[in-house]
């Protein structure tokens, strides 16, 4: 049986379902899921200093971490690097990945489109579709601290800001496959696996 690495990217506004979906389908097709705030985390946790040189760019890591808890998107070149360093290692185990909450600016899109077209790397965008009254909807059931309604606020702006151009730009390409997160947990599931069968992912 040939191994063939595969990438899963679940994409969204906030509260639609990513994190959900990403272990539904890493449990279904026996693959790794990774989140990209964990990624994030973890990051910081091994890190022990105040700035990191990505490429040619030196970022504050101390500014870093502020964004991530007001809400706010952290810096493109950091979301680059990890998602990328994570993919690499899928492509050397030969696993399926799902990734959950990555890109959410065009910048971290194109990278991420250019990268594993260059490397000749199946991979997809699911795009899980929710209404702004939907979010808020969740977010009450929740009642988790990130959910709270200024934070939430400045996450949806932040998303229609940067994150719709990035979602645009996949669509453009034929890598976007949008189905209704707003359907029961495995019905949407469902819907995913179609898409996924549809684009000869599984």
């Amino acid at each position: 049986m040939k191994f063939e690495t595969k990438i899963i990217f679940l994409v969204g506004p906030p509260l639609s379902g990513k994190d959900t979906q990403g272990k539904l389908l890493a449990k279904k097709l026996k693959g790794n899921f990774a989140v990209t705030s964990e990624l994030i985390r973890e990051f910081f946790r091994k890190t022990k200093r105040n700035y990191v040189k990505i490429g040619n760019k030196f970022l504050d890591l101390r500014k870093e971490k502020q964004k991530l808890e007001t809400g706010a998107l952290l810096d493109s070149y950091l979301i680059i690097y990890l998602v990328l360093e994570r993919i690499k290692k899928a492509i050397k185990r030969k696993e399926i990945l799902i990734i959950s909450g990555s890109p959410r600016r065009i910048i971290e899109a194109k990278k991420e489109f250019y990268f594993l077209k260059d490397n000749d790397i199946k991979f997809i965008f699911i795009f899980l579709n929710i209404s702004q009254k939907e979010i808020f909807k969740r977010a009450l059931k929740r009642k988790r601290k990130d959910d709270s309604l200024e934070i939430l606020k400045t996450r949806i702006e932040l998303y229609k800001k940067d994150s719709l151009p990035a979602i645009y730009f996949l669509k453009r390409q034929g890598v976007l496959a949008q189905v209704n997160g707003e359907e029961p947990v495995l019905k949407v599931h469902q819907e995913i696996m179609k898409k996924l069968k549809f684009f000869s992912m599984i």
